[in-house]
């Protein structure tokens, strides 16, 4: 709580002038020497009678003159306060409800006797009390002022002394009764004398640390006020009495995890608990209070005990109850001098069960309790301000009702010596899981048109969005390098968001790598992927250089494959590990098989042949050979109801064909024996021959479908005489 500094001199000068006083009479404990200036002498002649011869005779002596200086000083000083000699009893500590004692002493340091009118005044100065409400209030005016007289140095009268004050009417001890009249509430003092005097002034129960009030106690003499003096020729002293409400100024820090991973098998919160008195203007030491945190709901002790519990910094045994279903922790504080600290440490357990919402947290907060006088004692389930607690400081936002601290309201506001912070902890529970892992089928040369497309997916099964600021994901796609003719296209990819619940919109977006790393966050993806959302990393992966690669080396050979990894990290509170698919492209394309059967009668149906790719041994002239070349689409089927299974294509623009020339030196074509026929689904342009080679050619219209197989078969005659 923030230092309340009064500026005690200040508040004296304004005193003053409400009053109508000079600040130099309030600075000043003594009246100065004062002498009565009129004082007739005392002249004195003596006569004398007598007779001679029976007449009677008289004498007059001379005049013998004897001058009277009636000196008045009188002095009045507060012995309570900073000092035992000065004019003020000023930072007498009090509390509310309480009452504050203010000793004064009189003393006649005059050659008369002297009567003094005593009276108490109130701080009047209506600035002070609206101004700053808090921080000044009235002493009561024209209360009881006790008094007890003595010699001067405070030893009993003697018995003269004790005659001479009775003679004059004023009694030894007692009360000078306040109330509107003032005019009886005199003492009398012989010189010498001193005259102690003491008045009590309660303090409101509904006042706050720090504030002060102040008050004066005046005695006038009677002699200076109505003789013709000359010197000092001051009637009235003024001492200034000071009070401020000293209490107990606490600072409570809690705190804990700030996030707890709710997929950990026994989630906990250590927790911890520092309460300070703190130190300031007013603070006070604390005695006999009570530190309580009710666990709120989902929390728990690991052993429901005492032994859960450990406090440091001092003695402080626990207690554990129950309060409302949810476990409390009190622990009583026997003293807390100001400047020094408590520390209460412990671990919950955390019921997930409790919180299963998205983002879901718990505040933890602790309370304060102390009286103003006397312990507190065992707390009740909901205890009560002037019965149970005077002072209840707690780590709840402020609201009317929710704390009673007794310390200015700037106390507990941020900088403030005693603000006050609670325990927040987010609870994550964020599962992550990459999945859907495809097989994709490329041909040797992709170009752009060819280019296959992975999918890969994310799905959030925690409970907490993903993919926001607060929880980015990030992800990379590597090439294995295995086969360097296919690789991944690198830059911008989609992603394609599919929302939870019932008919929902997908979106897609795209994004651009920063140093080959994608992220989805809020600029990414506005919104995130909430719980059950599932977001698809669409990527392509090409092959080949050029759509017509020039040489062989350009295109990725049919039958080999390549590996692509999407690697996922999560980051931010709470982040699952990384987590990695592989990708697969398998190269596919047209292979072309030719083979050959001996038809040693040359009558041999094609159909029925049966063809090997090894040599012929032992063919004879005038036999006949059928050839057959056959194209085959290795693409694989495709399969609508597993898209992440290998997807074919069709080839189109097929031109199987055999040069004459090939085998025109030991053979010459059979006529009309060229065929060409196609399987699943597929078709191919009927045979040709002319003067170069024996071709089939596909139409626009014609396909290769995955797995089609397209076939041209002829027949020649081995010639003789070669």
């Amino acid at each position: 709580m923030k230092s309340n500094t009064f500026n005690y001199s200040l508040l004296a000068v304004g005193v003053a002038a409400v009053m109508g006083l000079s600040t130099g009479a309030m600075a000043s404990i003594t009246s100065g020497s004062t002498t009565n200036s009129t004082t007739p002498a005392i002249n004195n002649v003596a006569t004398a009678s007598y007779n001679v011869a029976g007449v009677t005779q008289t004498a007059t002596s001379n005049i013998v003159t004897v001058n009277v200086s009636e000196t008045a000083n009188f002095i009045l000083y507060a012995t309570n306060g900073n000092s035992a000699t000065d004019d003020k009893n000023e930072n007498i500590a009090t509390i509310p409800g309480a009452t504050a004692t203010f000793n004064h002493i009189l003393i006649n340091e005059g050659n008369v006797s002297d009567t003094y009118n005593i009276n108490t005044t109130a701080n009047n100065d209506a600035n002070i009390e609206t101004a700053t409400p808090t921080q000044g209030y009235a002493h009561p005016a024209n209360t009881d002022v006790a008094f007890v007289i003595r010699q001067k140095g405070g030893a009993a009268l003697t018995a003269d002394q004790a005659n001479a004050l009775q003679a004059l009417g004023q009694a030894q001890s007692g009360n000078l009764t306040g109330g509107a009249n003032t005019t009886t509430r005199n003492i009398k003092l012989l010189p010498g004398l001193q005259a102690a005097l003491s008045y009590t002034s309660l303090t409101p129960t509904g006042r706050t640390g720090g504030d002060i009030a102040v008050g004066t106690l005046t005695a006038t003499s009677s002699f200076i006020t109505t003789a013709t003096t000359t010197g000092t020729k001051v009637p009235t002293l003024v001492n200034e009495n000071q009070t401020i409400v000293r209490l107990p100024t606490f600072s409570i820090v809690k705190t804990g995890a700030s996030s707890v991973d709710l997929t950990a098998t026994t989630p906990q919160i250590a927790y911890t608990i520092t309460v300070t008195n703190a130190n300031t203007d007013y603070s006070a030491d604390a005695t006999d209070f009570v530190i309580r945190d009710v666990l709120p709901a989902g929390l728990s002790l690991p052993n429901n005990a005492t032994t859960d519990v450990t406090v440091s910094g001092g003695a402080g045994t626990p207690r554990i109850s129950t309060i409302s279903g949810r476990r409390a922790i009190d622990v009583p504080v026997a003293n807390l001098p100001v400047g020094e600290s408590r520390t209460i440490t412990f671990t919950v357990n955390v019921d997930k069960a409790q919180f299963t919402g998205a983002n879901s947290s718990v505040t933890n907060n602790v309370a304060v309790y102390d009286k103003f006088v006397g312990a507190v004692g065992t707390l009740s389930d909901t205890p009560t301000v002037g019965t149970d607690y005077d002072i209840l400081d707690n780590t709840l936002t402020p609201a009317p009702g929710s704390e009673t601290t007794r310390v200015p309201d700037a106390a507990d506001q941020a900088n403030g010596a005693g603000v006050d912070t609670a325990a927040t902890t987010t609870f994550t529970r964020r599962v992550v899981v990459l999945s859907y892992s495809t097989t994709r089928e490329i041909a040797p040369a992709s170009g752009t048109a060819g280019q296959v497309t992975h999918s890969t997916n994310i799905t959030n099964n925690g409970q907490d969005t993903e993919g926001t600021d607060a929880a980015p994901l990030t992800f990379t796609i590597a090439d294995d390098t295995a086969n360097t003719a296919v690789r991944p296209v690198v830059g911008p990819v989609s992603i394609t968001y599919t929302p939870p619940g019932a008919n929902p919109v997908p979106v897609t977006r795209t994004i651009t790598p920063v140093n080959g790393i994608y992220t989805i966050n809020a600029a990414s993806l506005p919104g995130g992927i909430a719980t059950g959302g599932v977001v698809a990393i669409n990527y392509k992966v090409s092959s080949g250089n050029v759509t017509t690669p020039a040489t062989v080396a350009d295109a990725a050979a049919v039958g080999s494959a390549e590996a692509t990894i999407v690697t996922l990290t999560p980051a931010g509170t709470g982040a699952p590990a990384a987590t990695s698919v592989t990708d697969r492209t398998n190269v596919r394309g047209l292979t072309l098989v030719k083979s050959q059967s001996l038809d040693a009668a040359c009558n041999a149906d094609a159909s029925a042949a049966t063809f090997v790719q090894t040599a012929i041994e032992n063919a004879k002239p005038d036999q006949c050979v059928i050839y057959r070349i056959q194209a085959t689409n290795t693409s694989s089927a495709i399969q609508t109801a597993n898209p992440a299974a290998a997807s074919g294509f069709n080839i189109t623009g097929l031109t199987i064909s055999d040069l004459l020339s090939n085998f025109s030196a030991g053979a010459t074509y059979v006529p009309d024996t060229a065929a060409s026929t196609a399987t699943n689904n597929s078709s191919i342009g009927a045979a040709a021959v002319n003067t170069s080679a024996i071709t089939a050619t596909m139409s626009s219209t014609d396909v290769l479908a995955p797995q089609g197989v397209a076939s041209l078969t002829f027949k020649v005659k081995i010639k003789n005489a070669r």
